[in-house]
Order: structure tokens, then sequence, then C-alpha cells
């Protein structure tokens, strides 16, 4: 009996010692990541400062490249000129310029900064006090730390967490409501724009499963006949087999881009060259084959393109008839009320829907079939299984990472280095966890929208809503589930080793299982001091975002070293396309974050906060002068 208490003690002092070790390194852990990435986004907004009056193709190329009435304002050369159009441009001006993909975007930001602030203040104004005051009064110096004295983990009166949440829970639903009927009244005045109003496929109807019996465009009017359409068609078409058409298009362009570059060799400096370039036709490793005039072989190859594509165009309607269509009505909402009518229906097997804008289409997954999507989802979620399980694997490494304190009471060296060097063992507690989850988590969505094209998805937006429900999905499972469990797994199994090296009984054992649901709880609080250090970083790389400082040296390097055209000085300075998918995610995930822990930890929700305002101020700038939306959705 002496020999178990005796072990007992022994495992008691063991881990004593690691939350004292715990203790000492990570509230320094924490505060010196605030500090490190608050520095260095200061100094990239310093950088974002000076770089862009010189830079304006980079940090304002919707300036330059703009369609319409679209042009953004225009901003003056002074430091902190550009927060002055942010400011003053309004919701309305905003969806003439961006659209109203972006200007959902914004709404979402807008939503999640006053929400959190909300939350921040509720929780740090009203918990944290009580939190401190308890912790302060009941639990000695020796046992508590800085950060959890602002937690509940050592707190018995947790029922007063209840009110908060109950609090919160109204609050947010508040929040929503009012924003999601400003997101109504947006979408109400998209559909009443003249833009929107002036498509063609606005007025459109898409008719998908079309079977061979009536592939043809008498086929489709007498189906739209037989369903007793409420307004007459003035078009109907069934979808033509392109063939290779799209190869001998790509083909022709690429002729286009080797003549562009010969003559502008040729024509350098305003100037002829003095002998015309010339290409090799043939022969290996530069010997042989036959020279000849660079300008007159494209020239050739270039018209001779040109005529077959328009060979193929005009015999396109004797094409084999594939399996969707489309009608035309002669007003938009006449289509969105025959749209309404049909939804759900399936005349024929058909599936009759609203048009999407043509660019939105993936025309390659339209002529897919049943059988072969069928097989492309199975094989597609096999794969998705095994990538999410793959990406899973890092989270061991940052769980290691994250509680390197702790692994110092086991591991010599790191040991060492702590008494050594506190300091240095501090920051990296602090800084490498969340950098090396940002990392591992750059490659996935990538990876899902790939896997949602392979599956059959029929749009881009589509495969964007797609790549938010799973990557968000992957996020909250693995990220803040399964880490935590990783955690308990970590203590805990420390622990049977604490037992196994003191030679402890089956009775101690049988003690630390019954611990196991305390263990959880506990851990999942420990976790907040590693989302204290997630929340700056995230800041940094919205404000790192906002800098392009990778895009400034890039684009210098390709224009002056490989930009041979104008054509390919034009594509390379375009504005890119943002990605609303990847952003949409991480910005749910960080609100998951900061709703769960809001009672327990309430500094978690004051990162968050911080992090939507910046990323609101941020994103706003991009989406008005840098970024565009690939195809507009309609919000």
């Amino acid at each position: 009996m002496s020999s178990t208490s005796d072990a007992q003690d022994a495992l008691n002092d063991l881990f004593e010692q690691y939350n004292e070790k715990l203790s000492n390194v990570m509230p320094a852990a924490v505060g010196y990541n605030v500090v490190l990435f608050s520095a260095i986004s200061l100094a990239t907004v310093f950088a974002f400062n000076l770089l862009r009056p010189r830079n304006k193709i980079i940090y304002e190329p919707k300036v330059k490249y703009y369609e319409g009435e679209k042009r953004p304002p225009r901003i003056s050369e002074g430091f902190f000129d550009w927060l002055s159009p942010l400011i003053h441009t309004k919701e309305p001006e905003l969806l003439e310029k961006i659209g109203l993909d972006a200007v959902a975007f914004l709404r979402f930001l807008r939503l999640m900064r006053w929400l959190f602030l909300g939350v921040a203040v509720l929780c740090c104004g009203v918990l944290i006090p009580i939190d401190f005051a308890y912790n302060s009064q009941h639990i000695q110096k020796n046992n508590r730390n800085f950060l959890n004295s602002l937690t509940i983990a050592n707190c018995d009166k947790r029922h007063l967490t209840d009110f908060g949440t109950l609090f919160q829970a109204f609050m947010v639903l508040g929040f929503v409501w009012w924003h999601w009927r400003e997101m109504v009244r947006l979408r109400h005045q998209w559909f009443r724009s003249p833009e929107y109003n002036r498509s063609f496929y606005a007025r459109t109807l898409m008719i998908t499963h079309v079977p061979k019996q009536i592939q043809s465009d008498e086929g489709l009017k007498s189906l739209l006949q037989s369903i007793k359409m409420p307004y007459e068609t003035t078009a109907v078409h069934i979808g033509r087999r392109v063939g290779t058409l799209p190869a001998m298009i790509e083909a022709h362009n690429e002729t286009v881009r080797e003549l562009e570059q010969v003559l502008v060799r040729y024509l350098k400096g305003g100037k002829i060259g003095k002998t015309r370039p010339t290409i090799t036709i043939g022969g290996f490793l530069g010997f042989g084959g036959e020279k000849k005039d660079a300008i007159d072989l494209y020239t050739a190859k270039l018209t001779k393109s040109e005529k077959a594509v328009e060979d193929w165009r005009a015999g396109i309607d004797r094409s084999k008839a594939e399996n969707y269509g489309f009608a035309s009505l002669a007003a938009v909402p006449y289509a969105h009320i025959a749209a309404r009518l049909l939804a759900g229906k399936s005349p024929r097997g058909t599936v009759i829907t609203l048009a999407p804008n043509p660019k939105d289409i993936i025309w390659k997954n339209l002529t897919k079939g049943d059988v072969v999507l069928a097989k492309n989802r199975t094989i597609g979620w096999f794969i998705l299984a095994f990538v999410c399980f793959f990406n899973t694997l890092p989270l061991l490494i940052i769980q290691l990472i994250a509680n390197i304190a702790a692994l110092s009471q086991y591991v010599d060296w790191l040991n060492e280095w702590l008494v050594k060097s506190p300091t240095t063992f501090q920051l990296a507690s602090g800084v490498l966890p969340p950098i090396v989850s940002a990392l591992f988590g750059y490659v996935l969505p990538i990876i899902m929208r790939k896997l949602s094209e392979y599956q059959g998805a029929l749009t881009q937006s589509r495969l964007d809503r797609a790549v938010v429900a799973r990557y968000f999905a992957f996020l909250i499972i693995s990220q803040l589930f399964i880490f935590s469990l990783i955690g308990v797994g970590f203590s805990t199994t420390a622990r049977v080793a604490g037992l196994i090296k003191k030679h402890a009984g089956v009775s101690d054992y049988l003690a630390e299982l019954k611990k196991l649901p305390g263990a959880i709880q506990s851990t999942y609080l420990e976790e907040s001091n590693y989302w204290l250090t997630y929340f700056p970083l995230r800041g940094f790389l919205a404000v790192f975002d906002l800098a392009q400082l990778v895009n400034v040296v890039w684009l210098s390097i390709k224009t002056r070293l490989f930009g041979r055209t104008p054509r390919d000085i034009r594509e390379w300075t375009q504005p890119p396309d943002f990605e609303f998918a990847v952003y949409f995610s991480n910005m749910l995930f960080m609100a998951a974050v900061s709703l769960v822990y809001a009672p327990l930890a309430p500094l978690v929700p004051l990162g968050a906060a911080v992090v939507f305002w910046v990323s609101s101020v941020v994103y706003k700038y991009q989406l008005m002068f840098v970024f565009v939306s690939k195809v507009e959705s309609g919000g």
C-alpha cells in the first residue's frame, strides 16, 4: 500500500514540475508571439505605404484594367491617403463597382467584426474580472499564471459562464438576422440592376439530362410545350458537340503569341531589325533541320488555323447533339417565374434551372452521363477521405511543437535549451505552431477544388460552395476536435509513462483512466493558449496580403527578364481572381473557434475581433483596387 502511495506522490511531483514549466513558458510564449507578429504587421503596413505610390500596377491594377463604368476612385499618393476611399465608398456604389459577390464578402466581414467586438466586450468585461478575482483569492500563486487566471480553468463557479453563453447566443442570432435582412435587400438590388437585366443568360433557362429521343431543337420545344410553360420562349437550342474546336482555338491563340514574340524582337525599340528572324524546323539538339522565315511561317500557320476554326464553326449545326440545351424568354422576370414553377420537377427526366453565366459553366461536366458521374463521385470521395486523413498527420507535429514546454520534462536537449536560453525557447513555443499549421493548410483547398470538379460540379460558383463546406468541415474536425484529442492523448500518455517508470499498480492505472473526462476538459482550456498564438498570425497574413511583397518582387523579375510582348505584360499585370472559398472558410473557422472559447477563455474572441477588424479594412481595399471576382454569381 505504501509503495502505491509513494508512486502516486512521485507522479504528482512529476506533474507539478510539468505544470510549473508550462506555467512559466506559455504566458511569455503568447506574449512574444503577439509582439512579434504585431511588429512585423506594422512594418509591413509601412512598406505598403512606401511601395504603393511607385507600384500602382500592383497595388491598383483595377484603375488601369476596368470594365465600363467600374473604375475605382482615385487615390492620392499620400502616406495614408488609401484609407479615404475605404471610409467614403458605401455599399450602393460598391455594388456597382465590384459586384455582389465581393459586397457579400465585405458584408460578412462587417457582421464578424461587430459581432466579435460585442462578444469580446461582454466576455472580457464580465467574465475576466470574475475569473481573475476567483483565481487570486482561491488558487495559490505557484499553481496559476497570468493567462489561466483569465480563464475558467480553476474556477468552480462555472455556472456564471452559462449566462454569458446564453447572452452570446442571443447576440449571435440578432447580428445574423440583421445582416441576413441586409443581404436580402442587396440581392433584390442586384436583380434589378441594369447590368443583370442586360445579361442574356439572366432570361435563359438551362435544361440538363435531356434524353436522346428529344436531343434536338424541335425536341426541346415539344418538351417545353408539353409542360405548359407560363411564357413563350423566344429561342430554343440543343447543345452541340464541339469536338476539337477548343483545342483548335487554343492552338490559334498560341500561334498568335508566338508571332507577337517574333515581331517584338524584330521591331525592338520601334526600329526594324537588320535581318528577319528565323526558326529551325526539325533537327536534333541544334543540329540539322531547315531554317525558315519565322514571320512568314507563323503568318501562314495563323491563316491555316483561322480557316480551320471558321470551317468548324460553320458546320457546328451538323455536329452530334449533347444532353443539355438552353431556352431563352422575352424578359428576365419570365425566366425567374418559370424556373421557380419548375423547381423540383423533372419532366421526362430533365432538370430545368436558371442558366448560369456562361463563364461560370464547366462545360466538360455538362456532357457527363449519370454512370460516369456516379463513378467519379465515388472515387472522388475515397480520394478526399485519404487526403483529409493524410492532412491530419501534420497535427501531430503541430501538437508536439505546441507542447514543447511539456516535452522538455522528458527530452533532455529540450530541457537544456529551456534552461540555457528561455527567451528563444518561449519564442519558438509561441511562433512555430501557428506557422506550421498555416503552411500545411495551403494546398488542401486546391486539392478539394480539383476533386469537386472531377466529381461533376457544373459551375465555378458551385465549386466554391463545395470547397467552403468541405474545407470548413475539415478545419473544424481536425484542428478543433482531433487537435485537442491529440493533446489529451499526449498528456495521458505522459501520465501513464510516469506510472510505468514508478512501477505503479493496476489501481493507479484505473485511477488515471477515471481522470480522462476531466483531462479532455482541461486540455481544451489549455489549447486556448495555442489559439492566442493563432490569431496574431492570421492578422499578419491579412496585412501581408495588403502589402503583396512577393508579387512586387516576382512581377519585377517577370516583366524585366521574361516580358517579351505587350500581351505578356498585360496578362501578368491583370487584376487577379479573389479566392472567396478559401477566405470564407478561414473566416468561418476563426469565428467557430472564438465562439467555442468565448465563455472559457475570453481573450480568444478579443483576438478574433482584432483580426476581423484588420481583415475588414484590408479586404475592402483589395476588392476595390486589386482583386476581381472570377465569375459574378450574384452573391
